[in-house]
């Protein structure tokens, strides 16, 4: 576990390009044709404006980012968005991901949020599938095809307990 060389902190204004060579990283990992994956890093990476509308955890070791994950906390009434989730591709699978999400959840709970919605990219649906969150069907044919949520009323009683 990375746990123990790695912190876990809220991303700062200096991050933003160890978080984008991150997602540029990650993206050009998926199964798909390299232009595509080109364009995709650049769509799906943030700037210092993100900042003032995201909540960015990260998983860092030194200077080095090795995970982040995206929270919106202005989704819809009471439901935030999980906006991304990337971690390094040579580290995936030691629970960096997990506890970067647990962050996210952490704080939509803190914000009184009942819940987070994730759209998940279909290379990585079944990571979510794993972590036991509830798939919800899609609303019309528009709709992203692989949509998870996280149900955060137990979150929220603990938080509001302490």
């Amino acid at each position: 576990m990375y746990k123990l060389f790695a912190d876990f902190r809220p991303a700062r204004l200096s991050d933003l390009e160890g978080i984008n060579k991150l997602i540029e990283s990650a993206v050009m990992n998926w199964p798909m044709p390299t232009r595509l994956k080109r364009r995709a890093a650049l769509v799906l990476q943030y700037d210092a404006v993100d900042l003032d509308h995201f909540s960015l955890f990260v998983c860092g070791r030194g200077a080095e980012i090795l995970g982040v994950a995206a929270l919106d906390l202005h989704h819809s009434p009471g439901q935030g968005l999980l906006h991304g989730l990337f971690v390094l591709p040579i580290i995936q699978g030691h629970g960096i991901g997990k506890q970067l999400m647990q962050m996210a959840f952490d704080w939509a709970a803190e914000n009184h949020l009942e819940s987070v919605l994730i759209k998940a990219e279909g290379v990585s649906a079944s990571y979510f599938h794993r972590l036991g969150l509830k798939p919800i069907d899609r609303l019309g044919p528009d709709d992203y095809p692989h949509q998870f949520e996280k149900i955060l009323e137990l979150q929220k009683l603990v938080a509001s307990a302490s």
